[in-house]
């Protein structure tokens, strides 16, 4: 697998750090941003909702964070391995190979974004199905419903941000979200509130909002990829010329990622419906959480993402000391950021929390949970780091089965423990979660460093 090797000097490794560092930062700042640049769309989406009315906050956060969230993780693990195609074509000087990873990834695109919209067709029944009350499930199923309109439109910008991050161009994702944060506002206050002649809505105009904010990034990314003067060397208007089965590799590894990506958000939403058990203000608390930690962990997925470009790079080169070095330098960047963003959650967490809600019964169930959350966010963030650093070196099954041990086999009956049986609450299930993600770290480490340990 690798090239023989030759002995390095310090001075060479010294370089070396130095530049993965730059690099890393270079790449992860536009792609992190651009992440949280979609995340803060559903923070924005949960404040101003969250100011609307406290059961409009919990039934929004019960119908992201269940069904569409886990449809949608689904349909974009099925493209993570594009990423990791297009960085090593990249890194081989092959510009024509990446637009073909990019093009022939489409048609699959599209075809999930249909069965997305089918399979949350019966949203109500499925709630009530988990032991939602009858309001909460037609209420919340209703959203899900609209919301569904709008994930064919977010994979396209997914699939299209992939192929900008593997030919080291995140900053055009990262402007995009940009412009589409500042009109979400927009929407979002004149079809929640009713201003600017629109009606009161409610949390159905903050759906509403949202599946327009989707097609609106997805239209742009593409058009941007097929005529942007700066993308025509990769070939991205020629048809791709490929069979089936000729790209079976990444489709191998779409599937373990959307494999390994359904058991982490069906335990995540497992955690929702718990939520969803002991209460609305839990469950509106929970959503609020989960907002809270979200910004530094998805800085954490643009973190992981660059470093993935990183780590499938040097592996295009077959250099194991290089590799290793880019899967390292990625952690540290990693524990860098969510050691600052850590200090601060708990340093201004009433702050924070008070952005999303004005309701004391619900800010007053957050606050005394704040340092497991930060602990919690920690362990999590680096986990998915390694994850996509085993994605870099084009593992699929082996990130796949650590991760569905752990969230499914793992998690949920230790939150569920915690949560009833102790009577822990809404305690519970973040030091369930806590426990999952430092297990599914240390594991994912493991295995990393087995893959890039020297051989005799």
């Amino acid at each position: 697998m690798w090239q023989v090797e030759e002995k390095q000097d310090r001075a060479w490794v010294h370089t070396r750090v130095k530049r993965h560092f730059s690099e890393l930062v270079r790449l992860s700042g536009p792609a992190a941003m651009a992440r949280v640049g979609v995340f803060s769309l559903g923070m924005v989406d949960t404040a101003m909702v969250g100011h609307y009315a406290t059961s409009h906050l919990a039934w929004l956060n019960l119908a992201n964070q269940s069904i569409i969230m886990f449809t949608l993780v689904i349909g974009i693990g099925f493209l993570l391995g594009a990423l990791v195609y297009v960085a090593e074509a990249f890194g081989r000087g092959d510009p024509l190979e990446c637009g073909r990873v990019w093009r022939r990834s489409l048609p699959m695109t599209f075809a999930m974004g249909l069965v997305i919209i089918l399979t949350c067709l019966p949203a109500e029944s499925l709630l009530l199905m988990t032991g939602q009350t009858p309001e909460k499930a037609e209420m919340a199923g209703d959203l899900i419903l609209i919301l569904s309109l709008g994930l064919p439109a977010h994979m396209l910008f997914f699939i299209g941000s992939m192929f900008l991050d593997g030919i080291k161009r995140p900053s055009i994702s990262f402007f995009l979200m940009i412009g589409a944060n500042v009109i979400n506002v927009s929407l979002n206050y004149a079809l929640i509130f009713g201003h600017f002649g629109m009606p009161e809505m409610g949390a159905e105009g903050s759906a509403w909002a949202s599946t327009a904010i989707r097609w609106f990034i997805a239209i742009s990314i593409t058009g941007y990829i097929l005529f942007a003067p700066s993308t025509q060397k990769y070939g991205a208007r020629l048809p791709h010329g490929q069979r089936w089965a000729d790209w079976a590799g990444q489709r191998k590894m779409g599937y373990a990622s959307a494999t390994a990506l359904a058991a982490e958000v069906a335990a995540f939403s497992g955690l929702v419906i718990f939520a969803g058990w002991l209460g609305t203000e839990p469950l509106a608390a929970y959503g609020i959480i989960n907002q809270i930690s979200g910004v530094p962990l998805m800085a954490s997925i643009g973190i992981g993402i660059a470093t993935a470009v990183r780590v499938g790079i040097a592996y295009g080169r077959r250099d194991r000391f290089d590799t290793a070095l880019a899967g390292w330098m990625g952690l540290v960047v990693g524990s860098i950021v969510m050691t600052i963003t850590s200090i601060l959650l708990v340093a201004f967490g009433e702050e924070f929390t008070s952005v999303f809600s004005s309701d004391e019964s619900v800010i007053i169930i957050i606050i005394p949970l704040l340092v497991v959350i930060a602990i919690s966010m920690v362990f999590d963030a680096f986990q998915m780091i390694m994850s996509n650093v085993l994605r870099g070196l084009k593992e699929s099954w082996w990130p796949t089965g650590i991760q569905s041990f752990v969230y499914l086999g793992t998690m949920i009956p230790i939150c569920y423990y915690l949560a009833f049986t102790v009577e822990m609450g809404l305690l519970g299930l973040i030091w369930g979660t806590l426990i999952a993600s430092f297990l599914s770290f240390a594991l994912l480490t493991l295995r990393f460093m087995w893959l890039v340990r020297p051989h005799s």
